[in-house]
């Protein structure tokens, strides 16, 4: 179910509208309002399970529900290893949302963790450096789909762009392992969808991470739950129109989108230019941590980011905006419009003693508080 945002310049504010009971109705998870974006400070050990608890407490009063097992059982995770080791999704973030899923009911063989590459989820430390495609993380199932074992031919998103050779080398040579299915299957304009995400999990959660990009403009929450989550993606990128277009086009795919509940992206390490590959130097660090069910809004608040540490070393801003965003919220996907979006800062209190750990009890208090946009 799609929820949208309302603007307009009648009235001074901002209307965030409520998700429906009928998303509960029908097994479906509830959505915060689009357009608001919660912030929690980073506490120094880094652990992230306080400031992931404290954020998921946070949406579950909101929306009236908790994120327990459905009828299903099971849970996935997007997680984001495009860009190499140095700024993939922290493994510490990773680890205490498995933690915040377990205390909710989820065991760990129930929680399914996905990304595109084989390669570069062990790179990451996220899949075990084996030759299987099928790994674990910590007891929890690792699913590559560059494996081919995770796509469902009847489900793709279709466009007439020929396929990139560099990714999708089988399509070709026949060279993957389950090349025949694709290759009767593909037409070579078809991108297969994670299959897993749309019908084995009661929903799904997007951790992504912040680095430009060429042809994106911002590599952010939009991209990690779309391009990066099928088949055949290399082939938008050589075109800012395709690619931005594309991205939406996915987002509002309804089995895609409607158990597509929370967005995550750490500040702890982002990059602002040389993406999308992982640079050092062009990288910055900020003890925030971000949640939102809208990824529009995100992916504006890490423009803005991007922007403004691209004019400080002396370097042009990305524009104009990214156009996946205006394209998404145009589908109701999210808020862009930085007027209407709501940063709800949650001031963590660290524990007396440091006793913050994935197995412990959140011992620290939090506050709500809302702030304008830098």
């Amino acid at each position: 179910m799609l929820f949208r945002w309302i603007c307009t310049a009648l009235v001074p504010f901002c209307f965030f509208l409520v998700p429906s009971v009928a998303s509960a109705q029908e097994g479906l998870p509830q959505r915060a309002p689009l357009g608001l974006v919660w912030e929690v400070p980073l506490l120094q050990s880094k652990l992230y399970y306080s400031e992931v608890s404290a954020l998921v407490e946070t949406y579950e009063a909101r929306v009236g529900a908790a994120l327990a097992p459905g009828e299903r059982g099971k849970v996935g995770i997007k997680v984001n290893t495009r860009s190499g080791r140095g700024l993939s999704t922290p493994l510490p973030l990773l680890r205490a949302v498995i933690e915040v899923l377990k205390a909710r009911g989820f065991v760990r063989d129930s929680i399914l963790i996905v990304d595109y590459s084989a390669h570069q989820l062990r790179q990451a430390g996220i899949m075990p450096s084996i030759s299987s495609e099928l790994g674990d993380f910590e007891g929890c199932p690792v699913y590559a789909l560059d494996s081919e074992q995770h796509y469902d031919l009847a489900w793709f998103y279709d466009s007439p762009l020929p396929p990139s050779l560099n990714q999708e080398p089988q399509l070709f040579g026949g060279l993957g392992r389950s090349s025949s299915a694709l290759q009767a299957g593909a037409k070579e304009r078809k991108s297969f969808l994670a299959a897993p995400l749309l019908f084995e999990v009661d929903f799904w959660l997007n951790l992504a991470v912040g680095v430009d990009d060429a042809a994106l403009g911002v590599d952010g929450a939009l991209a990690n739950a779309t391009l990066w989550n099928v088949s055949n993606s290399q082939r938008f990128l050589g075109n800012e129109a395709t690619a931005s277009s594309a991205i939406a086009e996915i987002a509002a795919i309804p089995e895609l989108n409607e158990r597509m509940v929370l967005h995550f992206v750490s500040l702890d390490r982002y990059q602002y230019i040389g993406g999308p590959r992982f640079r050092s130097r062009y990288s910055r660090s900020e003890p925030l941590l971000w949640m939102s069910s809208d990824p529009v809004a995100i992916d504006r608040l890490l423009c803005n980011k991007i922007n403004k540490h691209r004019l400080l070393d002396g370097f042009p801003e990305i524009l104009p905006l990214p156009r996946q965003l205006p394209f998404a919220a145009s589908l109701g996907l999210g808020v862009f419009e930085e007027s209407c979006i709501r940063v709800q800062r949650l001031a963590l209190v660290a524990p007396a003693k440091n006793d913050q750990s994935v197995s412990g009890e959140n011992k620290g208090g939090w506050s709500n508080t809302d702030s304008d946009l830098e």
